[in-house]
């Protein structure tokens, strides 16, 4: 038992060793500045090509509400590239194998993984501050205030939630690519030009769809999505599938 004991503190030593240590690598140089900005443009983008906020005026408060929380959600795509940079960045720059060699494979996967959750969250709030601090003057002072209130700030968890699990996601994609710019195409591209559209012209399939899947958790408003919970069990089914193959992807490389 007392073996057992030590050898689970030793593990959760060596963890939060590899958290921190992948922690000041992610937030070291300039590129995590470019990351943490994508978190705010990606949604001031997607509410100006569907006219938001301009249009506020047309809608009531709820409606309002609801649209920002809506288009928060496009926080998503934003942590998913995040988690797989953790991987693809050190795949970039030639020192994946080093960290490997150091630490193990084991080691170096939990780590990141654990990471992406972090960053995942991050993510996540740094958007919503980011982009929300600046929506937030160019709302009516009615719509401000619902805004602001409790009910609405509920919906946040969901768009936490969906950012963390999309964070793991990506660093899963992360491990099975290994290449920097195929990943990003891949985590940022295919589902703000491909996922998205599908949810408005076909939920009923994109609901199945690991974008669709994180728009459920963040109860948008769009007919035939999964409800939050189910969404939230499909979402995981996703992250076991890509875990299992990012798994099977390292152990049959060469580092």
């Amino acid at each position: 038992m007392t073996t057992a004991l030590v050898a689970s503190r030793d593990a959760l030593a060596l963890l939060t060793t590899g958290l921190r240590s992948e922690l000041v690598r992610y937030f070291s140089g300039y590129s995590v500045v470019g990351i943490l900005a994508f978190s705010a443009l990606v949604p001031w983008f997607v509410a100006n090509f569907l006219g938001w906020p301009g249009n506020s005026g047309e809608l009531s408060a709820a409606q309002n509400v609801q649209a920002f929380w809506a288009l928060a959600a496009s926080i998503a795509p934003v942590a998913t590239f995040a988690g797989s940079y953790l991987v693809t960045r050190e795949s970039y720059y030639g020192t994946l194998r080093r960290s490997i060699v150091m630490s193990g494979v084991q080691q170096v996967m939990g780590a990141k993984y654990l990471t992406a959750l972090v960053i995942g969250l991050a993510t996540a709030i740094t958007g919503v501050a980011a982009w929300g601090g600046t929506v937030a003057f160019s709302l009516p002072p009615e719509v401000r205030g619902s805004l602001l209130s409790a009910d609405s700030w509920r919906e946040l968890a969901g768009v936490v939630v969906a950012s963390a699990l999309a964070s793991i996601w990506g660093c899963s994609l992360g491990w099975i690519i290994r290449h920097y710019y195929a990943t990003t195409i891949l985590t940022l591209l295919i589902p703000l030009a491909v996922e998205l559209p599908l949810l408005v012209s076909n939920p009923g399939l994109a609901r199945w769809l690991p974008s669709g899947a994180l728009a459920g958790i963040t109860s948008l408003p769009f007919e035939g999505l999964l409800e939050p919970g189910p969404a939230f069990l499909v979402s995981c089914g996703w992250l076991l599938v890509a875990g299992a193959g990012a798994l099977w992807t390292v152990k049959g490389r060469e580092f």
